[in-house]
């Protein structure tokens, strides 16, 4: 079986997102036990960056990111560093 997320991208990571998704923004179906770093893996984001990850409007921190559960309908939020001087 399996849950929906949302998940929201910003800039170019959208285009992880599947084909069809509209404003960086996508439905997908996780696994029961999926967690914000499983659904970054599923989506093939890279994992060398420091990505803001939010649920559901709150931080998720790097050491939370393998065992937040997700539930379904949660909004998931994956925001790029920011870079530039």
């Amino acid at each position: 079986m399996g849950i929906k997320v949302q998940v929201k991208t910003g800039g170019l990571l959208g285009e992880y997102l599947p084909v069809g998704s509209t404003r960086n923004t996508a439905e997908i179906e996780v696994d029961d036990d999926a967690t914000p770093l499983d659904v970054m893996n599923q989506l093939g984001i890279p994992m060398e960056d420091n990505y803001l990850v939010s649920l559901n409007g709150s931080v998720v921190t790097r050491k939370e990111r393998s065992n937040q559960p997700l539930a379904e309908n949660d909004r998931l939020v994956i925001m790029p560093p920011l870079k530039g001087g």
